[in-house]
């Protein structure tokens, strides 16, 4: 059985995805350049390796909500967003360009969320290594990967 979504559950996640770059603007606002190109601990990504990672992870997430929205049951391919970003160079680029970048792409997918209709939240494409996902779904990861990672950035800079 399919629940349906709430106007607060559509409109929270709206406004999670749309205060995301800034949160990122924030987060990385205490940065010095070397800072944010110096490796970390052992195994911690520094800032602009996070940034090069959500990037290629937002390439690949966010075109999928409007695969989904476009085509009925669209397949899903997976990718590696490591391989993505080494392949688009985003540890390379300043990283005030890439979170230019970022809040014109996401700004764009909040215009475009709050157009839809509440059905068009629960249409499907099925991912192939995690099956089904709905609009809402796929645009519930991208929110949750954004909190994953700026966190990660504010504690990697001792926020």
């Amino acid at each position: 059985m399919v629940s349906v979504l709430t106007s607060e559950e559509i409109e929270g996640l709206i406004g999670r995805l749309a205060a995301a770059p800034s949160r990122y603007v924030a987060a990385l606002s205490r940065l010095e350049d070397a800072d944010s190109i110096s490796d970390m601990h052992d195994g911690e990504w520094s800032p602009v390796q996070v940034l090069a990672h959500i990037r290629a992870a937002n390439d690949i997430l966010e075109p999928r909500i409007f695969h989904v929205l476009v085509r009925e049951n669209t397949p899903l391919l997976a990718y590696d967003d490591g391989v993505w970003a080494q392949v688009a160079r985003y540890a390379m680029l300043p990283i005030t360009e890439s979170l230019e970048t970022m809040k014109h792409k996401r700004k764009e997918l909040v215009h475009m969320l709050k157009g839809i209709s509440p059905q068009d939240w629960q249409r499907t494409g099925t991912h192939e290594v995690r099956g089904p996902m709905s609009v809402f779904d796929l645009a519930s990861y991208v929110a949750d990967h954004d909190d994953e990672h700026i966190a990660q950035i504010e504690a990697s800079i001792g926020r």
